[in-house]
């Protein structure tokens, strides 16, 4: 493909990175038990302005279906394109999730008359502009573990030992989660094969781009991770400024490490794109990037040929979760499905973790550091 060499030692890390906090057991369990333990309800970043009338934004609470499909589902009932339709971001498809959209305003009586067992529709309010992609501050998750390794009160000191390691350690690696490389990973290869080939083929593949990307851009965080380099700063890094967002090249990299040991900064890595700003030539941040892309046999020309159609951008290399606590769930008594007679199933209880990411940030990243690694028997029936 294109020339792409990718080891399979790579491959196997990008499916399964090594936890920050690995030296420490995890509380075991299982996500997604049902869809109401998996709650996830989008911070927009704007309500409607109510200053025209070609547009309404409304929320959308949908359980157990994808963003796509939930909005071509309110396209048809409307009996309108689904290209009418704007969404800020896609929720995951096994869970409870709530998203604002958009809509023509000539949807205004259709939406108010729309039904549907799996959606609710809020009310509508006259907004000047089409959602787009992108346009949300955050994610609030509410994500119940069940069936844990260990009992309760073992499982919240774990928890607790685990967010202090995170919290020593930095931070979260702001990894990809694997789900952004399809079923099995088979869209990484595909990815940076059309990265390398000048994405020719981008308009009809934009989901494999961001593919090869994403992995890129998690072998990056990895490498500084194994090289000890997760906090350390260095001359040609591109930082972002916490409060306003602006990106500078550091060129005092003792100031700015007190900078970004006080909270003030944070180190970005590189979404490689033809229009990427990029650490200066020669400095030890660029060495570290080229590393990156000569593990794949990614020439910077192929990059520099993607222009516009792939302009790249940067992202930051780690995180916290926001507003995080924590707090038991008690066990749920499910209707049993099939023929009589009827036997309800019970889902055990559980630790519920609730919390906020910045948008286009992973929630799984998370829970595989919190329940890992352990080689207890799960206490789940």
């Amino acid at each position: 493909m294109a020339g792409i060499e990718l080891s399979q030692a790579d491959f196997e890390l990008l499916m399964e990175p090594p936890r920050v906090t690995a030296a420490l057991p995890g509380i075991g369990g299982h996500l997604r038990a049902r869809p109401e333990d998996f709650k996830v309800r989008e911070v927009p970043s704007y309500g409607a302005d109510g200053t025209a009338d070609s547009h309404l934004l409304l929320t959308l609470r949908k359980r157990l279906l994808s963003t796509e499909d939930a909005i071509r589902e309110v396209a048809q009932g409307c009996g309108l394109p689904r290209s009418e339709f704007g969404v800020a971001g896609l929720k995951d498809r096994d869970a409870v999730t709530e998203q604002q959209i958009s809509a023509p305003a000539a949807a205004a009586a259709a939406l108010a008359n729309f039904r549907h067992p799996q959606i609710e529709l809020g009310p509508a309010a006259a907004h000047s502009h089409k959602l787009r992609r992108g346009h949300l501050r955050a994610n609030l998750f509410e994500l119940t573990i069940r069936g844990l390794a260990v009992p309760l009160d073992a499982a919240e000191d774990r928890l607790r030992a685990k967010l202090a390691a995170l919290e020593a350690a930095g931070g979260l690696d702001n990894l990809y989660g694997v789900q952004r490389f399809g079923a099995d990973g088979r869209n990484i290869h595909r990815g940076l094969a059309l990265l390398a080939e000048g994405a020719r083929r981008r308009r009809k593949a934009d989901f494999l781009v961001s593919a090869g990307q994403s992995a890129l851009f998690n072998l990056y965080v990895l490498e500084r991770r194994a090289r000890g380099l997760s906090r350390t700063v260095l001359e040609g890094d591109v930082l972002k400024k916490v409060g306003s967002g602006g990106l500078f090249v550091c060129s005092d990299p003792a100031l700015d490490q007190e900078r970004m040991d006080a909270g003030e900064i944070e180190l970005t890595g590189p979404i490689f794109g033809g229009k990427m700003k990029a650490p200066p030539a020669g400095t030890p941040s660029e060495e570290l990037e080229s590393a990156v892309l000569e593990r794949v046999a990614l020439r910077r020309s192929a990059l520099s040929a993607l222009g516009k159609k792939v302009p790249g951008t940067r992202r930051p290399c780690q995180l916290f979760p926001g507003e995080l606590k924590f707090q038991r769930a008690p066990a749920v008594e499910l209707a049993s499905q099939g023929e009589p007679p009827h036997k309800p199933s019970l889902l055990p209880e559980g630790l519920r973790v609730d919390f906020r990411l910045p948008s286009g940030s992973y929630a799984t990243q998370f829970t595989h550091e919190i329940q890992g690694p352990t080689d207890d028997v799960s206490l789940a029936p």
